[in-house]
């Protein structure tokens, strides 16, 4: 078995997934809450920083519907 660092891990999924700033050109599907990551190294989702329980508060605002 190989272990894999997050950073190799990370590197990896961004070269299978496009950059969130491109998703408008490639979809018209909006975006539900998936993990995305930016072009820009100094922007980063909030997801990131939040527990998933405060997660789902956030997006229940934002799609009252959905969650």
């Amino acid at each position: 078995m190989v272990k894999i660092s997050p950073s190799e891990d990370e590197a990896w999924r961004r070269h299978l997934t496009f950059p969130y700033e491109d998703r408008w050109k490639l979809t018209s599907a909006p975006w539900r809450g998936e993990p995305r990551w930016f072009r820009s190294p100094n922007v980063v989702p909030l997801e990131r920083y939040r527990t998933r329980e405060d997660w789902r508060r956030i997006c229940s605002v934002i799609w009252p519907r959905q969650w």
